[in-house]
């Protein structure tokens, strides 16, 4: 995923909104590619600086970006998209790019055509809420419905890796909403995840899917008299 965003956007100025702890932001700059890093949580922030101290880290959001105008040529937003306020953020993700720049979006999502991957996640979703959430597609629609911007790119690839029944339990009881419940309501989260996936042996494959999208900065066409 970071190869694919550096060999095709990974020129001149790019900046990584909701850089988080840095573990996308780490991945881009191994592969040889400067980032400028916007966080607004002050302690992800911290350990961003101390993870990957390669990066240039601001202060600021996906709402007020820290750069002037059209200053990016690509702003990526790693398994962040839909935290952001989508008008303001687009307003202002428009403002920062130069013309003809991308919007780019990456995601590692659970492959739900797995039929116990797809019970784990019913399970999940009991508790969701009002949770913004990349399932739900509210940040892909305010996305396509921008004529500011156009698609220019989607691309998903399969990205297993090995894991345990345990590991799977830790894995749904960090959900942030799971985690937000009572000791004992968790607890029993926990019991129905095992149940779900306590077939599958010792050790087993949590199938993912790695995905790209992306959009440029529609050029506006000016009149012959340059209006």
């Amino acid at each position: 995923m970071a190869r694919r965003v550096v060999d095709r956007y990974g020129h001149g100025v790019v900046v990584e909104l909701g850089a988080g702890t840095g573990i996308f932001t780490r991945q881009l700059v191994d592969l040889g590619q400067p980032v400028i890093a916007v966080e607004p949580v002050i302690t992800m922030r911290s350990l961003l600086s101390e993870t990957v101290p390669e990066a240039e880290v601001r202060i600021g959001s996906a709402e007020a970006i820290p750069m002037d105008d059209g200053t990016a040529n690509t702003i990526v937003a790693s398994q962040s998209f839909h935290w952001f306020d989508y008008r303001p953020a687009l307003d202002e993700i428009h403002r920062v790019l130069k013309p003809g720049g991308h919007l780019v979006t990456v995601w590692n999502v659970r492959d739900e055509s797995e039929p116990w991957v797809a019970a784990l996640t019913e399970l999940v979703d009991r508790f969701a809420g009002n949770t913004p959430r990349y399932r739900d597609m509210h940040w892909r629609r305010a996305i396509n419905s921008d004529s500011r911007f156009g698609s220019v790119d989607e691309w998903r690839i399969a990205n297993p890796y090995p894991t345990t029944v345990e590991g799977v339990v830790d894995r749904v009881l960090s959900t942030s909403f799971i985690a937000a419940l009572t000791p004992d309501k968790a607890e029993a989260v926990a019991e129905q995840a095992r149940e779900i996936v306590g077939g599958l042996g010792d050790q087993f494959d949590f199938p993912y899917v790695s995905q790209l999208q992306a959009w440029r900065k529609v050029i506006e066409e000016t009149t012959d008299d340059g209006m």
